[in-house]
C-alpha cells in the first residue's frame, strides 16, 4: 500500500502533534497603528532563547569515544571540531508568563539538568524544568535566578477563529545562520485535532530556532495575548511537499500543561502497555537465517532473513521447517520453550524443546527449532511456542508435494490472530521490508553515555488483513516505568487501509527523553488505538561511571566467562552402540540433531 508521509517538520520534532480545544475568540480588524514592529517591540522582551549548555558533556564523551576508537588500527588520534560557532547555540525559545514560568515546546529540550535561559536584554540564568508534556509539546521551566526587565505574557482565554491576525515570535538560533530574535505575521486556519492533541494552523513563516516561542494574537482591546506555542512546519502534498503551513500547541492545551493534567491518551497506553508487558509471548518466524550477537556493549542484536509461507517436500518426500522465536517477557534464569510442529488435522507431528537464559536486561530473547518430517498430508501446518506448557506465539505455513496434483489450496485465509482480530506485528529494528522479508538491527535496548537525555530507534510494523480505516497515522509512543509518556514520533501515515489488505510500515520513534536506566516500553498505535508493545532497556555505557546497570551485569557476564574457561572437561560416558537394522527393514528419514538454542 502506498504511504504518504504528511508530516515533514524542518525543526527537531520529537513529540509529534499537540494542539488545543474549547471556544474562539472572534475575528477583527487590526486596529491603526497594530503592526508588525509594535508587537514586535511591545512582546519580544518577554521572549528568550532556550539552551541546553551540555558543551562539558560533550566533550567528555568525545574523549571517551576516542578512547574506543583508539582500540582500532589507524585510528585518529584527536578529535578535531569543525563547528562554524564555538560558543553554544541556543536549541529553541520560550516566553514568560505569570508565576514566573517559562514556556516552551517539549522538544527544545535535550539535557533538562543543563538548561539555561538568555534574555533579549543578554542576562543568562539557569533553569529547572517542572514539567514536560511529550505529547502535546509543552516544556515548563522555572528560572533559578530571577529574569529581569522580562514582563510576562498574557495566555488567551479561547481559541482564535479562522482569519484572526497572528504573529510568530523566536530565536533563529538554529543552522549556519542566526538572526536572533525575529517575528513573522500571518493568520489563522483554524484548530484541527490529531493524535492526543490538537494544532492551532496558520500561515506565519516559521524558522529553525523558533520551536517553543509564543504566537501573539491581539484582543479587542488591542492587547497581546498567546494563542500558541510554536511546533513545527507542516508540509502539504503527499510524498511530494507543495505548500507547507505552521502548527502550534493552541492555548487550551497550554493550560492544560500548565495544570499538569496529563492527555487522555497516556492512561489508555499505560494500561495496554502493563498488560501486554507482563504476559510472556512469542513472535514466530519461519527461516533458517537468523544471526544474534552480542554488540560492544554486550547488548543483543538480531536480524532475520526470510519468512516462509510454503514449504515443498524433497526428493525424499522430507520436508524442513526452520522457525525462529523472538520471546518477550520471560521469566529471569534458564527457560524450556517448547516448539510443536501440528499437521492439519491439529495432531502434534514433532516436538522441539530448547533451553533459553534469560539475563537482567533481555527483555527480548531469542530460541530456533528446525523440524525434518515426512507429511502425511498436504497442507496448512501450525507451529506453537510454548513456555511452561503455555501457549505463547504461533504461526503457520503450507506444505505441499511439488509431485501431487490431488491437494488442497492454499487459500491464505489464516493471517489473523487465533482470536480472530486482525494482527500488527511490530520490531524495534534498524532496518525491515516485507517483501522479501527482512529485519537487521532488532534490538530491545539504548546504552548512551549519561541520562537524561534524548535518543533515537527505529521500528517496522506489518498488520494483517482486517483493518479498516481513512487517514490512519501509525505513532509510536515510549512510556517509562510509571506509565508517564516520555516521547513520540509519527511513523507515516495511510491515506487508507482496506480490510482486504496486508499492510507495512517503518518510520522512526521520535528521539524521546529518557531520565535514568530503566525499563521503558514502546507501545505502537493506530491513530488513538493500541496495537502493539515493544519493550526496551536504558543503560549507561561502563565507561560513563562505576556502578552502572551495564557494569554490573558486565562484570556478571566476565565472572561466567571466567567459571566457564577453568571449569574442567569430563571425558564422556561412551553409549553401547545400537543394533543395525535388517536390509530389508522399514525406511525412516535421516533426522539431523537438533540445532543449539540461539
Amino acid at each position: 500500500m502506498k504511504r504518504h508521509h504528511l508530516l515533514l517538520p524542518l525543526i527537531a520534532l520529537t513529540a509529534g502533534l499537540a494542539g488545543c480545544g474549547g471556544s474562539t475568540l472572534p475575528a477583527s480588524s487590526p486596529a491603526p497603528g497594530q503592526s508588525t514592529q509594535s508587537v514586535f517591540d511591545s512582546v519580544s522582551p518577554s521572549v528568550v532563547a532556550i539552551l541546553n549548555d551540555d558543551t562539558a558533556q560533550r566533550e567528555e564523551e568525545a574523549k571517551q569515544a576516542m578512547k574506543d576508537i583508539g582500540l582500532e588500527a589507524h585510528a585518529p588520534k584527536k578529535v578535531v571540531d569543525v563547528s562554524l560557532r564555538k560558543e553554544p547555540m541556543p536549541h529553541g525559545t520560550g516566553f514568560l508568563i505569570e508565576g514566573g514560568i517559562v514556556i516552551t515546546a517539549a522538544h527544545v529540550i535535550h539535557s533538562p539538568e543543563q538548561l539555561k535561559i538568555t534574555t533579549k536584554n543578554g542576562q543568562t540564568v539557569e533553569a529547572k524544568l517542572v514539567h514536560i508534556d511529550e505529547v502535546r509539546d509543552v516544556a515548563l521551566l522555572e528560572p533559578k535566578t530571577k529574569l529581569e526587565g522580562v514582563p510576562a505574557l498574557r495566555l488567551a482565554e479561547t481559541n482564535p477563529t479562522p482569519g484572526r491576525r497572528v504573529w510568530a515570535l523566536g530565536h533563529t538560533g538554529a543552522g549556519l545562520w542566526a538572526l536572533a530574535w525575529g517575528v513573522s505575521e500571518g493568520i489563522t486556519s483554524g484548530i484541527v485535532e490529531m493524535l492526543g492533541a490538537k494544532l492551532l494552523l496558520f500561515d506565519a513563516p516559521v524558522y529553525p530556532g523558533f520551536s517553543g516561542g509564543p504566537v501573539i494574537t491581539l484582543d479587542d482591546a488591542g492587547k497581546p495575548a498567546v494563542v500558541g506555542v510554536n511546533h513545527a512546519i507542516l508540509f502539504t502534498g503527499g510524498m511530494m511537499p507543495v505548500a507547507s503551513i505552521s502548527s502550534a500547541s493552541s492555548v487550551a492545551d497550554i493550560k492544560e500543561v500548565v495544570a499538569k493534567r496529563p492527555a487522555a491518551i497516556e492512561p489508555k497506553l499505560a494500561e495496554f502497555a502493563k498488560s501486554q508487558s507482563s504476559a510472556s509471548r512469542a513472535e514466530l518466524f519461519v527461516t533458517r537465517n537468523l544471526s544474534v550477537h552480542k554488540d560492544p556493549q554486550m547488548l543483543t542484536t538480531a536480524a532475520i532473513v526470510g519468512n516462509e509461507r510454503t514449504i515443498e517436500t524433497g526428493t525424499d518426500d522430507v520436508a524442513r521447517v526452520p522457525v525462529v522465536g523472538m520471546l518477550f517477557a520471560l521469566p529471569k534464569g534458564k527457560q524450556d520453550v517448547t516448539f510443536e510442529l501440528q499437521d492439519p488435522d491439529d495432531v502434534v507431528v514433532e516436538t522441539v524443546t530448547k533451553h533459553v537464559k534469560v539475563g537482567d536486561f533481555d527483555r527480548v530473547s531469542f530460541a530456533s527449532a528446525d523440524f525434518r518430517f515426512e507429511p502425511k498430508v498436504s497442507g496448512r501446518y501450525d507451529i506453537v511456542a510454548k513456555v511452561a506448557g503455555k501457549v505463547v506465539g504461533r504461526t503457520d505455513v503450507w506444505i505441499e508435494d511439488p509431485d501431487d496434483d490431488d491437494q488442497p489450496i492454499d487459500d491464505d485465509d489464516q493471517d489473523d490472530a487465533e482470536d480472530g482480530e486482525p494482527r500488527v506485528d511490530v520490531v524495534v529494528a534498524s532496518y525491515g521490508r516485507d517483501e522479501p522479508f527482512a529485519l537487521g538491527g532488532i534490538r530491545s535496548g539504548w546504552v548512551e553515555w549519561r541520562y537524561p537525555r534524548r535518543v533515537g530507534f527505529t521500528w517496522y510494523a506489518r498488520g494483517s488483513r482486517g483493518w479498516s480505516g481513512t487517514n490512519v497515522a501509525i505513532s509510536a509512543f515510549v512510556l517509562d516505568e510509571r506509565g508517564k509518556i516520555v516521547g513520540r514520533g509519527v511513523g507515516c501515515m495511510n491515506p487508507e487501509v482496506r480490510p482486504e489488505r496486508t499492510w507495512q510500515c517503518s518510520g522512526t520513534g521520535g528521539t524521546p527523553l529518557l531520565t535514568k536506566e530503566g525499563r521503558y516500553d514502546v507501545v505502537f498505535a493506530m491513530n488513538d488505538r493500541p496495537i502493539a508493545v515493544w519493550p526496551m532497556e536504558a543503560m549507561v555505557r561502563t565507561s560513563a561511571g562505576a556502578g552502572s546497570a551495564l557494569d554490573r551485569w558486565m562484570q556478571e557476564l566476565k565472572k561466567q566467562h571466567a567459571v566457564k574457561k577453568h571449569k574442567p572437561t569430563v571425558a564422556p560416558t561412551p553409549k553401547p552402540k545400537a543394533p543395525e537394522k535388517p536390509a530389508d527393514g522399514p525406511k525412516t528419514a535421516a533426522k539431523p540433531a537438533p540445532k543449539k538454542a540461539n
